[in-house]
């Protein structure tokens, strides 16, 4: 060991004077003072501070304080001066320096060349400078070091460097945290950079970048600023999936190149939270960017950013934005509570994004504009108070499965020259659903749109688009209105429940609408203005409280097989109408003005492909079937019966059910034969009571029944009208009788289903109106009693406290059917017969998912049973098409095979 002390009497009175004297692996033991010296290091010795009595303080009178050139040296303990503010106080050129528990003061630290270097515990301070500059191949590896107080950038690796900081704290840099250029590249773990002027990281030219656990906050400027990187590869998405090509956690193999931050914190940047511009690219892994004075996110020019389960918060612009041919991808994650778009798409840029959430953005949730192109896979669009999602100029949209709601202006709105696609996405609460204002043709399909304030569907003056399987109800104004000139296609919809019309045709628009249902307008079911046209074919109009159908002035719409039922009068005709009617009929229609031609038979197929009814396998489906009453003509032949009663033993489940069913339809065959033998019939009652939860098959084998009966000459029609409280109630004294007997009258010669029926009597209420209904019905059932069958249905407690509330209900339905909830084994082949509807398979695994995945669902009042397993394989389809459409060489099989990762997850409802 070498001492060294600058008293007198000490062997060696400067550090130098020990080094030269020692060997290499040699101990240099400095007692405290300072010492005015130009330290060179070529050997492998410690030099460290001797004692707790002083600091040891190595102060140059010009050039670096240490200098190494080769050898492997380590320093611990030692305060360090440079000649100046702005000159190299630390030079690392040759060999290894470790710098353990060190302040260097005043000047930077430099490693160069083939050097190495690794500072732990250190302190840097008070440079003019950068304070750790790192170059050529030279690798640096710090632990715990702070620097602050820095008058240019704090960590600069250039040209092939490698960099590792490890809990490293900048604070008060007059120039950028880190900065990676070249081809260097920069790793940080469980740093926290802050209080810089310029970016808190930089990466540049083809520098790269790997953070994890690091906080970059209150910069002045960007957070993370990349103006170019070294590329991800080819195919630089699948590098960031575990599964395919690197590990996400590690960043192995796949997942180099580029500037990664997995579970990183980038806070309060005046600028942009993370801007990336040229070639850059990046990806952001479970991080957050918040706060930020600009765009939370801006990629530009032929940059590529990913964002996995990232977010971006309360930034005072844009929270993702993108222009140039830059490329962002985005899966999990949300855009929330920005004071710009949540999405801003520009120029050639484009957008995919998975299963992300944009909520709370004061401009329109997502914008497209220029060519951009984007595409939105089970995305939330939430509160925003213009449009959920704007397409606009030229761009392209593409949209499957997800959900819009609270967007004051609309839902979507496709303008100028943009064009979209969008399959299985809901629209709610919003100001207008979905508006269409483009010379192209987009694609809705399978969308829901509810509960808007204004119109549900616009299809602008000119425009034109295909609407196939939409579902618009709840709508505070027209359910779709098609503007003057627009020639859009409307296959198998449905609109009900709107305030106003359910679809308006303005004048010289031509529609092509088939398959369409209409049921509980305030207004027309089918408004035709003056001067309108089109057509409207196998469509099925109910329920509407003015005319179902209005036809204006010079309007010449084409009516072919169209059903209307259920209300007052059927058409209305302005002076110089001019429609064409085909193969239409009306039936529990006050006033008939529509030309009445016979329905057609009962087994002809629906217009539409809804689902059947829930367990029913071939069940019949004409005009109506999926309404409120089923035509069926004069009464069935009794060569049918065999076929009902084969669709009632096709119904999956319900076993009970069926037996009591075909115990009563024996005793109507022999009431019937009695009679035509000239005996007296048997007492028999045919109203019934279905007690049995929600989705287990009631209105099916309601249906069912007045059929069978039909079969047998009981009934003159067998149609079914199902009504609720709402149809029988009225909102003042005196309206109640006349609505109750009105739907009464719709179902002569069939069955009345009273669905809910227990909502005629509320509960502490005895002076409400539904006692009236309950009144008007059993006098009507006395007055009518071979004429109709009521069958009233709901919880099997509540139907119990309903029959009881009247004497006359007890009398008269004196048989309750029991329908029973489904089993998990009966919910699984619910799955699979719609799969089978719908050219699906269920693979044997994922039966026996779908098995457990029932089996542990709360059977409480929420659960759907047959409603929930549709819901289910709804969103298997959903899942399974975000799946298929990620392959790229899908084949038949992949096509039309559900798996059980397939599954949703947690509880649908």
């Amino acid at each position: 060991m070498e001492r060294v002390s600058n008293r007198a009497w000490s062997r060696h009175r400067t550090i130098g004077s020990a080094v030269r004297a020692a060997r290499d692996g040699s101990i240099i033991a400095v007692a405290a003072g300072v010492y005015h010296e130009h330290l060179v290091i070529d050997k492998s010795v410690t030099v460290l501070a001797d004692g707790d009595d002083g600091t040891v303080e190595l102060v140059a009178s010009e050039g670096p304080a240490v200098a190494v050139r080769s050898g492997s040296a380590t320093v611990h303990g030692l305060t360090l001066r440079g000649a100046g503010a702005d000159g190299v106080t630390v030079a690392v050129h040759g060999g290894r320096l470790d710098l353990e528990s060190a302040v260097v003061s005043g000047g930077s630290v430099e490693v160069h060349g083939n050097a190495a270097a690794r500072l732990a515990d250190c302190q840097v301070r008070g440079t003019t400078g950068t304070a750790v500059r790192v170059g050529g191949g030279a690798q640096v590896e710090t632990a715990g070091l702070i620097l602050e107080e820095i008058g240019g950038d704090a960590v600069v690796a250039q040209d092939t460097a490698r960099v590792a900081l490890d809990r490293v704290r900048m604070q008060k840099v007059a120039g950028r945290g880190v900065l990676a250029t070249g081809s260097a590249v920069v790793t940080l773990t469980g740093c926290d950079i802050g209080y810089t002027t310029g970016a808190a990281l930089e990466v540049a030219e083809s520098g790269q970048a790997r953070m994890s656990d690091c906080v970059l906050h209150d910069s002045a400027a960007d957070g993370l600023r990349v103006t170019g990187s070294a590329p991800f590869g080819s195919d630089w998405w699948t590098p960031l999936r575990p599964e395919r090509g690197g590990d996400a956690k590690t960043g192995q193999e796949g997942a180099a190149g580029g500037v990664r931050a997995e579970r990183c914190t980038i806070a309060r940047a005046a600028g942009t939270g993370v801007a990336v511009s040229g070639n850059g690219q990046v990806a952001l892994i479970g991080s957050t960017v918040e706060g930020s004075g600009g765009a939370g996110a801006l990629a530009l020019a032929d940059a590529r950013l990913a964002l996995l389960d990232t977010s971006l918060r309360a930034g005072k612009q844009t929270a993702l934005a993108l222009r140039g041919r830059a490329e962002i991808r985005m899966s999990g994650g949300e855009l929330t509570d920005s004071a710009g778009n949540g999405l801003f798409a520009a120029d050639e840029s484009r957008v995919l994004m998975d299963g992300a959430q944009v909520r709370r953005s004061a401009y329109s949730a997502v914008h497209l504009t220029g060519t951009a192109v984007a595409a939105l896979l089970r995305c939330t669009v939430d509160q925003t108070p213009e449009f959920g999602i704007r397409a606009s100029d030229r761009s392209l949209l593409r949209v499957f499965g997800g959900e819009i709601s609270g967007a004051g202006y609309g839902g979507v709105q496709v303008d100028g020259s943009a064009d979209a696609a969008m399959q299985a996405l809901a629209v709610t609460g919003s100001g207008v659903g979905v508006r269409v204002d483009t010379p192209h043709r987009p694609l809705l399909v399978n969308c829901e749109i509810r509960e808007v304030k204004r119109s549900g569907l616009e299809i602008a003056p000119g425009a034109s688009m295909v609407a196939r399987g939409c579902t618009i109800e709840t709508v505070g104004g027209t359910g779709i209105l098609v503007d003057s000139g627009a020639t859009p296609m409307l296959q198998d919809c449905t609109v009900r429940g709107v305030d106003g019309t359910g679809v308006a045709i303005w004048e010289g628009a031509a529609p092509e609408i088939r398959g369409l249902t209409v049921t509980g307008c305030a207004k027309n079911g089918v408004y035709a203005a003056d001067g309108a046209h089109g057509r409207l074919i196998d469509c099925d109009i109910a329920k509407t409280r003015y005319p179902a159908v209005f036809v204006g002035g010079g309007a010449d719409p084409l009516l072919h097989r169209v059903h209307v039922h259920d209300v007052d009068e059927d058409l209305n005709l302005a002076e110089g109408a001019a429609p064409t009617f085909s193969g239409c009929w009306s039936t529990g229609v006050g006033q008939v003005n529509i030309p009445q031609s016979d329905p057609p038979a009962r087994s002809a197929p629906a217009p539409s492909a809804a689902p059947a009814a829930p367990g029913v396998t071939g069940a019949p489906a004409g005009p109506g079937a999926s309404g409120t009453e089923t035509p069926t003509g004069p009464a069935a032949a009794e060569s049918d019966l065999e076929s009902l009663l084969a669709q009632l033993n096709d119904l999956i489940g319900l076993e009970r059910v069926k037996q009591d069913v075909s115990t009563m339809i024996n005793l109507v065959q022999i009431v019937k034969r009695r009679r035509e033998a000239g005996l007296a019939p048997p007492p028999l009652s045919r109203h019934l009571v279905f007690a049995g939860n929600p989705g287990t098959g009631k209105t099916t084998v309601a249906r069912l029944y007045g059929q069978l009966l039909a079969s047998l000459g009981m009934l003159t029609k067998g149609h079914l009208v199902e009504v609720d409280r709402s149809t029988l109630v009225g909102e003042y004294v005196g309206h109640t009788a006349p609505k109750t007997q009105a739907a009464f009258r719709r179902a002569l010669g069939g069955v009345l289903f009273i669905d809910e029926a227990y909502s005629l009597v509320p509960a502490g209420n005895s002076s409400d109106f539904g006692q009236e209904a309950i009144a008007t019905l059993v006098k009507l059932m006395e007055d009518h009693r071979d004429g109709v069958v009521v069958i009233v249905a709901g919880y099997p407690d509540q139907m119990r406290t309903f029959i009881a509330a009247n004497p006359g209900l007890s009398s008269r339905f004196s048989r309750t059917l029991t329908f029973d909830d489904y089993s998990s084994e009966e919910l699984v082949e619910i799955v699979e017969t719609q799969a089978k509807q719908f050219q699906y398979a269920v693979d044997s695994d994922a039966r026996d998912a779908l098995l457990s995945y029932f089996t542990v669902q709360p059977r409480d009042e929420g659960f759907g049973n047959g409603r929930f397993a549709r819901k289910v394989f709804q969103l298997m389809t959903e899942r399974h098409a975000s799946r298929i459409s990620q392959l790229l060489n899908a084949d038949d099989d992949d096509l039309s095979t559900l798996l059980a990762i397939d599954l949703p997850e947690g509880d649908p409802r």
